[in-house]
This record gives structure tokens, sequence and C-alpha cells, in this order.
């Protein structure tokens, strides 16, 4: 059953997206069954406006729909998270040769503040503020893209479909690895190196659990490569 903990929300768009982000950061948790009652309550929303929001939602296969029953979280097995993972490892890592080609000064002076925000939430913060810190360097990370198109794809295949695991982290270890990876894939884009950058993407999606995996990603090579952005 939903939490009753009330969130502001406007019209079935906003309640959409609202749902799919309690799902992605799992508080809303693989196969939870979503009652309308309970959707208005929670997002203070009409009872057209939840309807609207749970039918947008079924048809990107967020949830799923049973007559006479109603919704529930789209249940995501293991193997078809692997798939899943390894089609976000694809369009994640198309993106960086243009991510590369573009990025600027700010882009890198901003990503490295969203990378310390998170390590701030890693440290001090709940399941949601983990999430929306993380969120945020990967969407301004990936909104460098010169293609644009992909780019979005990108971004909807990570926030709108059901990519993730239940739990986005493993371990508390998993989770400050992956915020040391995003140090390192700003230092990778401020060096403009496609190749470690694009190791780095593919690391930390796929997140294994071997120690040192961080470690093992290709170092840079003994050519200078010019900063974008000392440290």
């Amino acid at each position: 059953m939903v939490s009753l903990k009330k969130k502001t929300a406007r019209g079935a768009e906003a309640i959409s997206a609202a749902i799919a982000a309690d799902i992605a950061s799992g508080q809303l948790g693989n196969g939870a069954w979503l009652k309308q009652i309970d959707i208005e309550a929670r997002y203070r929303c009409t009872r057209a406006d939840a309807r609207r929001a749970l039918e947008a939602l079924a048809i990107k296969g967020v949830v799923q729909r049973i007559p006479q029953r109603g919704y529930y979280v789209t249940v995501i097995d293991e193997s078809s998270r692997r798939e899943l993972v390894e089609v976000r490892v694809l369009l994640e890592t198309a993106t960086v040769p243009g991510i590369v080609e573009r990025a600027t000064v700010k882009d890198v002076r901003d990503l490295r503040r969203l990378a310390a925000e998170f390590a701030v939430a890693v440290r001090h913060g709940d399941v949601v503020e983990r999430y929306s810190a993380n969120r945020a360097f990967h969407v301004r990370l990936t909104r460098i893209c010169a293609n644009r198109e992909l780019g979005k794809l990108t971004l909807a295949v990570r926030g709108d479909l059901p990519t993730t695991p239940i739990v986005q982290w493993r371990s508390q270890a998993r989770i400050e690895r992956s915020c040391a990876e995003h140090s390192l894939m700003v230092e990778a884009l401020a060096d403009r190196d496609v190749a470690k950058l694009s190791d780095l993407v593919a690391l930390h999606i796929r997140q294994p659990e071997a120690s040192g995996e961080v470690e093992s990603v290709r170092t840079p090579t003994s050519t200078a490569k010019s900063k974008l952005l000392a440290r």
C-alpha cells in the first residue's frame, strides 16, 4: 500500500512524474499496489488526475494494471534488470563523445559541485536525498551531450522506465564507490578522456561488487592533456 505521506503535486503530468520519481528512488517498491485513493492523498490530487497519471505510467511500462483490481509497480526480475542495465550502458556510453566535445569550464565546475552535493547526501541524507542528488548529477552530465535526441532518450530510460533495481545501491560500500566514481567521471571529462569516461560510466551503471573496481578503470596515458579547469 502507498504511504500516506503527503506531497504537493498539481496536474496529471506532475503527478505522473512524482510517482515515477518515488518508484525510481525506491519509496514505492517492486510490485507495490497503487490504490487510487492513496495516490489522491499522497499527492494531494483529484481522482481524475490520479487516474490519468497512472494511465500514463502504464503506457510507459512503469506500472501495470489488472482489470477490476488496480495498478501496481512493474515487477522487474533479475534477468530483465540485467538486460535493462545493458541498455543503459549502450545509451549512456554513446553520449560520452558528444559530452566531451561540448563540455565547458562551467560544465565541469557544475559537475564538481553536484558530485560534492551527492557526497554530502551519501553521508547525511536519506534515500530520497541520495536519489535526487544522484539524478541531478547525471541529468547535468547528460544534457551536455551534443546529440539532444540521444540525451533525451538516455534520460528517459534512466528516469521513466523501470530500469533500476528495487534498491538503487546494494550496500553502503556500493554507494560510497558510486560517490567516488562521480568524482572520477568529472576528472575524466576535465581531461577530455573519452575512453576513460566511457569505462567509468559503464562501471557506474553495472555496479560490480568486486573490491577495487574503481581503481581498475584504465589510467590516463602519459600524454599530457590540457584540463578544462584546474582542481
